[in-house]
């Protein structure tokens, strides 16, 4: 009768050894299952930003085009008669009445060669800048 005994037990234990590695297997499975498709997901995502920042760059660069500061200095000064205003025609004056405002204008005519070459010289720069 021990034998009978030990063979039934044998018989649950390889039984439930088999069902563990059973569950285990299909996890497994479903695990690599999941993992694939969030993988792929992933890529879809990752495609559809490099899509989108590619888009984005191409958007900048038309905007930058349509704002070219050239175009808007050329209508400005061309179509508004606009001038820019150079750095030695801005004078400030420190007063304390506070209900007046004082434009006073440098004149030109009466400035000396080396002033009208540095006047040159800064509008060349600013051009350039």
């Amino acid at each position: 009768m021990e034998k009978v005994d030990k063979k039934k037990n044998f018989d649950i234990t390889i039984a439930i050894l088999i069902l563990i590695i059973i569950a285990v297997g299909v996890m497994s499975v479903m695990c690599c299952i999941s993992q694939y498709e969030k993988n792929y997901r992933l890529k879809l995502l990752n495609n559809e930003l490099a899509f989108e920042q590619n888009e984005g760059e191409l958007l900048r660069i038309e905007y930058e085009k349509r704002t070219n500061y050239r175009n808007v200095e050329d209508y400005v000064v061309n179509r508004l008669g606009m001038t820019k205003i150079n750095s030695y025609q801005i004078e400030y004056i420190v007063s304390n009445n506070t209900n007046q405002t004082l434009l006073i204008s440098a004149e030109e005519d009466n400035a000396g060669i080396f002033s009208r070459i540095s006047r040159a010289f800064s509008v060349a720069l600013e051009y350039f800048k």
